[in-house]
């Protein structure tokens, strides 16, 4: 009898602890998405849209990555007293939890020694991680900033403004391909190497998730000639749009803070194309 009840004390106890350990991995499965190692709630995460980006006329795109630890990179094209593009590496100084769940979070970002313009930056990241504001001019401050999804959109496919053709005409309308490839159709017609043979114009494009290197061109009829311009662009949360700008603006086709008239699209508003 005593052999029978110890047996089943036995078997009560395994049941529990198999039960105990079944629970505990239920726990850490209930989002596959949440991340573990980081040291912050958001930490690799990444915000993406239109931000206040050094001395420009209008918001240039900015992806703004947080890495496992104090480590930021802001991707974008920074232009203060000293002339630069690209990753602006940072570090996280500070990060304080608000009473409605938002997050604050100090930032200083590595610019060049002699930028006179470099201080802390300080943005708020909502309490549900959809969105981060604040920054101040001329560093980076948020215009339009959401939390991007983990698995990127790829962006294969046209992108154009179909009501507004005449609008950014360097990439409007412009088609990432498959293998790597852009081309261009300009005015309702596709741009060639050679018209007669069929031969589109192409040029390489690169995609790091949301962050986008690719060719804009404009042909000039009177010579002929095609110029390749330099762009770059930044996917939206949703991933169907595109906000572009250009790395140098001697040939890009776009306005400027010098235009009198929106020849290439409104004044003071960053280009954009829509996923067609």
């Amino acid at each position: 009898m005593k052999k029978t009840i110890h047996l089943l004390i036995a078997l009560l106890v395994l049941h529990l602890l198999l039960l105990s350990i079944g629970c505990k991995k239920d726990k850490t499965q209930k989002d596959p998405d949440k991340n573990t190692t980081g040291l912050y709630g958001f930490s690799n995460t990444e915000y993406t849209g239109l931000a206040n980006v050094g001395n420009h006329y209008f918001p240039r795109p900015l992806s703004l990555r947080f890495g496992e630890g104090n480590d930021v990179t802001a991707w974008s094209h920074l232009t203060l007293t000293v002339w630069r593009r690209g990753d602006v590496h940072g570090k996280i100084t500070k990060v304080e939890e608000g009473a409605q769940g938002q997050t604050s979070v100090t930032i200083l970002f590595d610019l060049p020694g002699d930028e006179q313009f470099n201080s802390p930056q300080v943005y708020t990241i909502s309490a549900d991680k959809k969105s981060i504001t604040g920054g101040s001019s001329p560093i980076i401050s948020m215009v339009d900033m959401k939390l991007f999804p983990k698995d990127a959109p790829s962006i294969v496919g046209t992108w154009a403004q179909p009501d507004h053709p005449e609008w950014f005409p360097d990439v409007n309308a412009i088609a990432f391909l498959q293998n790597g490839k852009t081309i261009y159709t300009q005015g309702g017609k596709a741009l060639y190497y050679v018209y007669d043979e069929g031969i589109r114009w192409e040029e390489k494009y690169k995609q790091d998730g949301s962050r986008i290197t690719f060719t804009g061109v404009n042909p000039d009829v009177a010579r002929p000639l095609i110029t390749s311009i330099p762009y770059y662009g930044v996917l939206s949360s949703d991933g169907k749009i595109l906000y572009v700008d250009a790395y140098e603006f001697s040939a890009a086709r776009v306005s400027t803070a010098l235009s009198t008239f929106p020849w290439y699209g409104p004044k003071g508003v960053t280009p954009w194309l829509i996923r067609q």
